[in-house]
């Protein structure tokens, strides 16, 4: 009997670049859960058959096995730990010390011997008690996809290297029938086991729920095929787990309140602010800075207002918008941009709550482009005011053409002044 065959079964989910969600960098983390064993009623009678028919105990070559009964505990304790890294945000890879827990089976039935000779038994009462465990080591690539804000869909791919083991007990009692069905005419026991360390394919799909920068939570359903190996039958072992991952590496600094304009212009004489926004020019990474602009920790600009050139009832980007929107996401990159809103506005041209609705595809057409250059994806909020907020007036064409726009805003930055 062998434990340990390999097969491959494999499960990916596509993600893009675009859809980004996880920072990059390690990460340890660690799971536990329920390990279901796929071993049938009919594998346990047959693992029984198997090892009387092995042992041949005083049996001639036309024995049969009947009356089989069998038990199984096929569930049990698994866990693993592990530690990875995030290579890009929709992709990683984990190495994991795995437990997969153990099956017990237990098993009786006849052995009958066929035609009655002389000398010999019968038939046989046999039980058998055989357990299969296993544990390792394995490695795997975990596609992701985020589903919002917080909550991603990913997939496992792996290879598991597991030491498994088998381990049981037969026992038989054989009678002789002709003279008395009580008669014992001999008995036997026999102990095994059994290991190996064998390679098998692994894969497996879940979710995660980002609480926070540092720390997720994950629900797993997960595969280890060919574990073990029953009557000439592969078997799986399931795993459904709820783990828990820690992320490390550099995060932004906290959001912090701009101060009043006259405050922010009074900086500390031992510091030299060129631009007056309250950042020394040491740390400022936007030394040109308007006066009177909010600014993150690192003196750049929260808002970003951008002059769109939406065409009249349209939500369509233009290609003069797209590449004010690809300086826009050049520097919401390098400032670790991790949150804010796209506010879309039009003129006073039509019905209102059209207008609203009109607003809110153009805001959501500007949050869509930046996302697809790996901005924040999925953490932009689209707000569409309709005509309520003119920058211009809207009696002039000129006016009404300046009205239609959209204004970016960082909500990482603290309250507006």
């Amino acid at each position: 009997m062998r434990v340990g065959k390999i097969g491959l079964l494999a499960l990916a989910v596509l993600a893009t670049p675009a859809m980004a969600a996880e920072r990059s960098g390690f990460y340890i983390g660690g799971d536990v859960g329920q390990s279901n064993w796929n071993i049938s009623q009919k594998d346990a009678n047959n693992l029984s058959a198997g090892l009387a028919e092995e042992l041949e105990i005083f049996a001639p070559a036309n024995d049969t096995i009947t009356a089989n009964k069998g038990k199984l505990s096929d569930t049990d304790t698994t866990y693993s730990l592990f530690v990875g890294y995030q290579i890009v945000p929709w992709l990683a890879v984990e190495a994991s010390y795995m437990d997969l827990g153990n099956e017990t089976i237990k098993a009786s039935g006849t052995i009958d011997y066929g035609p009655h000779v002389t000398g010999l038994p019968d038939y046989a009462v046999y039980g058998a008690n055989a357990k299969f465990e296993s544990s390792g080591w394995a490695i795997s690539a975990l596609p992701m996809l985020p589903l919002g804000e917080s909550w991603n869909l990913f997939g496992r791919l792996g290879y598991y290297m597991g030491d498994n083991k088998l381990s049981g007990k037969f026992t038989a009692e054989q009678y002789l029938a002709v003279t008395d069905p009580d008669t014992l005419y001999d008995s036997f026991e026999a102990k095994g086991h059994t290991s190996d360390n064998s390679g098998v394919f692994m894969w497996g799909a879940g979710f995660s729920y980002t609480w926070n920068h540092r720390v997720s939570t994950r629900l797993e359903y997960t595969n280890v095929t060919d574990v073990a190996e029953v009557s000439g039958r592969k078997s799986d072992v399931e795993r459904f787990t709820l783990g828990l991952v820690y992320r490390f590496g550099h995060e932004e600094a906290a959001p912090v309140a701009a101060a009043p304009v006259a405050a922010v212009a009074a900086a500390p004489a031992k510091c030299a602010d060129s631009d007056n926004d309250g950042v020394c020019d040491t740390a400022d990474r936007c030394p040109d800075t308007a006066a009177g602009e909010r600014v993150g920790p690192y003196g750049c600009p929260c808002d970003v207002s951008i002059r769109t050139h939406f065409a009249f009832d349209s939500a369509e980007l233009t290609a003069e918008d797209k590449a004010a929107l690809d300086k826009v996401a050049t520097r919401l990159q390098e400032l670790e941009f991790v949150g804010g809103t796209a506010t879309g506005h039009t003129d006073n041209v039509g019905d209102e709550a059209y207008n609203l609705k009109l607003s809110e595809r153009r805001a959501q057409a500007v949050a869509d482009y930046l996302a697809a250059k790996g901005v924040a994806a999925g953490r932009i909020t689209a707000i569409g005011l309709g005509e309520t907020k003119p920058l211009a007036d809207n009696s002039t064409e000129e006016g009404r053409a300046q009205n239609r726009r959209v204004t970016i805003r960082r909500t990482d930055c603290g309250p507006a002044n």
